[in-house]
């Protein structure tokens, strides 16, 4: 399973009833109606994936057969896990990781699609996003063993050398990824989700299932307008409790991060798993959660992972200057819920 990192916030979907797939078979949310008929039940599908959940609601005409649509779907996330799954050893990332080669390695084109746009974000985000942190997430417990640790600064400083965007290659035709550092090791969790998404919703497509709305693990995108011509309607989690926001959407994803999950507590000091790529350490005060809307949920996942190191002030102004829309939430000293965007 692609295992993402980051603390996966959920965007509720208004208007439908899904199942979400942690550990357990966990409650994803309770939709409500806004006074919507619809002349034929939207076809709803949900299973597990990348060690979480997808959850895909189709309100098109010819959208009966479910099962059909569900093998395809399904084979369609399996044919990813198995490119990019840091838990599957025999993954292809998991065999990149390992190979001490510093020659082109054949990939598959999922694979190496998500390594460019990672390469891509890490520029236009001011190095806030890296896809080679597995030895800092490995040594804040961050990783599989789950072990919450405060490294050492000499375990810091070695880590932090076997990290760097600049020592991964990519190409496309073929495809296939190189590093200049033996000892680099890649994890794309911060990508992976959204750009199943954007997979699962072009087999929609494909289809002529246009209106849709597909979830795999939080990460969402909204196909054309439903039926009856309204926009899907999303909500944003608060990290308080409850709902803060119904977004509208067609034709556009949003993604969320979070940090007010996925932390551990050592000796009364907070540790966030939001780790800065230049200091090798935790995020001092990250927001609580930042959500980011864009035609591409892979787009919009990595950026939502940026917003977090970046904060709001640098966040905004790279926002801005890559022409997406974003929503910081934090908490104040009060306990009052503060939204920038």
């Amino acid at each position: 399973m692609v295992q993402v990192e980051r603390s996966q916030i959920r965007v509720l979907h208004i208007g439908l009833t899904m199942f979400h797939f942690r550990s357990l078979l966990a409650f994803l949310t309770t939709c409500l109606l806004a006074s919507i008929s619809f002349a034929e039940e939207p076809l709803k599908i949900s299973g597990k994936t990348m060690g979480s959940y997808y959850a895909i609601v189709i309100d098109s005409p010819g959208a009966a057969d479910g099962d059909r649509i569900q093998a395809e779907v399904e084979q369609r996330l399996a044919e990813i896990t198995q490119q990019m799954s840091n838990w599957d050893d025999e993954s292809e990332i998991s065999r990149f990781n390992r190979s001490t080669s510093v020659d082109w390695i054949p990939v598959g084109k999922d694979f190496a699609t998500v390594v460019a746009e990672a390469k891509r974000l890490h520029a236009v985000t001011e190095g806030a996003i890296d896809v080679t942190l597995t030895p800092l997430i490995d040594a804040w417990g961050f990783g599989k063993k789950k072990k919450r640790v405060v490294p050492t600064d000499e375990q810091i400083e070695t880590a932090l050398e076997a990290v760097g965007m600049k020592h991964i290659e990519v190409r496309m035709d073929p495809p296939a990824i190189r590093k200049s550092l033996a000892v680099v090791q890649l994890n794309v969790s911060s990508l992976a989700p959204g750009y199943a998404t954007d997979e699962i919703c072009k087999i929609l497509d494909a289809r002529g299932l246009k209106s849709h709305v597909v979830d795999v693990g939080g990460e969402n995108r909204a196909g054309v307008a439903k039926s009856n011509g309204d926009a899907w309607r999303l909500g944003v989690e608060s990290p308080l409790t409850g709902m803060h926001k119904i977004i509208e959407l067609t034709e556009q994803a949003i993604a969320t991060s979070g940090d007010y999950r996925n932390f551990f507590v050592l000796e009364g000091k907070k540790y966030s798993h939001i780790l800065n790529p230049v200091t090798g350490r935790p995020v001092e005060n990250p927001p609580a959660s930042v959500s980011v809307i864009h035609k591409s949920c892979m787009t919009s996942d990595g950026f939502a992972t940026a917003m977090m190191v970046l904060g709001p002030e640098r966040g905004m102004k790279v926002a801005e200057n890559s022409g997406i829309d974003v929503m910081f939430l934090d908490v104040d000293a009060n306990g009052t819920l503060v939204e920038t965007s």
